[in-house]
């Protein structure tokens, strides 16, 4: 992961990101509804949550909201964001905790029943990805469910092409610069099949693995640790 780079854009992008992510992301919030209806634990439930890579808090307050004994941890690299985050979920007090890092290298914690995470892996090369998970595992319960969403490629270069050109349209049509968009994804992003992420997940231990959405170049997937 180029930590610097990808640092320096999301403390650039963070006070506008939340107008912003819709338009370069399609079906954005039906992602993150499918990720709250995905988490099978009961609402009064006292869960120990980590959101990974949390930018702004959206899951992070959408979890919060749906179970409300839950406990947060929030982290990210970029300051800016968890600031921003820590303003908008300011109304959950100290059920959120704020951690600032890079989740590639440094210690987030454990004993979680539940991890998400919004597009925030795709900064890691397959064997980076792969440390993570592996990491991921150690630090969740048993029965602790993984949930992902993240920009993915396609199963073949053609597709991948394919998938990205749709991409592009979407977000022009949405009034943005596909060209400077896609320029910083080619500069900063290193995405990974669906496929083979799902084969790592399991390779690591997690069961019940699998993609439970999936449009062009963004899916939603993950496991459980037995």
């Amino acid at each position: 992961m180029k930590v610097d780079t990808v640092r320096a854009r999301f403390e650039q992008t963070a006070f506008d990101y939340d107008g912003l992510i819709p338009r370069l992301i399609p079906y954005y919030r039906e992602q993150q509804d499918l990720i709250i209806q995905l988490i099978p634990f009961a609402s009064n439930d006292r869960l120990k949550v980590l959101d990974l890579g949390a930018g702004t808090g959206i899951l992070s307050a959408l979890v919060l909201q749906a179970f409300p004994q839950a406990n947060v941890t929030a982290f990210d690299m970029a300051e800016n964001m968890l600031k921003i985050c820590q303003t908008n979920l300011s109304a959950f007090g100290p059920r959120l905790t704020l951690q600032q890092g890079n989740f590639a290298a440094d210690d987030f914690g454990g004993g979680y029943d539940l991890v998400v995470s919004g597009l925030a892996i795709h900064h890691l090369d397959g064997a980076g990805k792969q440390q993570l998970f592996h990491k991921l595992f150690n630090s969740m319960n048993s029965g602790g469910i993984l949930l992902i969403r993240d920009i993915v490629t396609g199963a073949t270069p053609k597709l991948t092409k394919q998938y990205e050109q749709l991409w592009r349209e979407y977000i022009k049509g949405c009034g943005e610069d596909d060209a400077a968009y896609f320029q910083a994804y080619l500069e900063e992003d290193i995405p990974s099949s669906v496929e083979e992420q799902i084969q790592w997940l399991a390779a690591v231990g997690f069961s019940e693995v699998g993609c439970h959405w999936r449009y062009l170049n963004f899916a939603v997937f993950g496991g459980v640790k037995q």
